[in-house]
């Protein structure tokens, strides 16, 4: 069976890098976007690595989502990888108290409700492959020079969700995987393509993402930071 992944907004930044890569590692890769438009040039593109393949999806859409999850569930009965990438980051310029409430809930729909029901509904075709979930994150710790509550927040729960799947993952011995990743600073759109020593690209990004899973460890509930290191949410445990 041909190993199948779906990266989720991957007509740019990180999630075009991760799908391009695994493209290169032999995986047909469905390349989840909003826009048929931008989704099929991207698709394009990537054809030049491998067997990429559009998946319409909008994460901010309840309806839509089902509708990709019936299609895979159909069509790509061997999907073994959801990397759940698309994401927004609201105003990122804005001090803490200046967000409308709308702003945030728009954020908080992209970044964790769409990610949360897109992996419920493909779990039984991922539990069957024996698959695993890659959830790219943020660090949701203020710190001095980078603290945009819009993004954290919309992110907090993502690592929640991580954590708790994988948790009850291993205690009902379900064979499958998830853990999410934080690459730390990368030039994107969502930055306005920032630079400097610390400020990785998108194919550095991606690299590091997936390491983490040809590494053939397991990281089952992990949020894993950019230098490797396992966040510890509870340092009592």
């Amino acid at each position: 069976m041909v190993k199948t992944a779906l990266v989720t907004g991957a007509n740019k930044g990180i999630r075009y890098a991760i799908a391009q890569q695994l493209l290169e590692q032999g995986y047909t890769v469905l390349v989840g976007a909003r826009d048929a438009g931008r989704g099929e040039a991207a698709v394009r593109e990537l054809q030049t690595f491998g067997n990429a393949e559009l998946l319409l999806v909008d994460v901010a859409d309840l309806d839509s989502i089902h509708a990709a999850v019936a299609s895979i569930t159909a069509n790509y009965d061997g999907l073994d990888l959801l990397v759940n990438n698309a994401g927004i980051s609201g105003d990122m310029d804005r001090t803490a108290w200046e967000y409308e409430t709308q702003e945030l809930l728009d954020i908080y729909k992209v970044d964790f409700i769409g990610p949360y029901e897109l992996t419920k509904g493909l779990l039984p075709v991922l539990q069957k492959n024996s698959g695993t979930i890659i959830n790219i994150s943020t660090p949701i710790e203020p710190g001095k020079w980078w603290h945009p509550l819009g993004y954290m927040a919309g992110k907090a729960p993502l690592n929640v969700m991580t954590k708790d799947f994988g948790l009850e993952f291993e205690q009902r011995g379900m064979p499958i995987e998830i853990f999410a990743v934080m690459p730390g600073a990368v030039s994107t759109d969502l930055n306005g393509h920032i630079e400097g020593d610390f400020v990785r690209t998108t194919d550095n990004a991606a690299e590091l993402i997936l390491s983490f899973f040809f590494d053939d460890q397991n990281h089952n509930g992990q949020v894993i930071n950019e230098d490797g290191s396992v966040v510890n949410y509870n340092p009592q445990r």
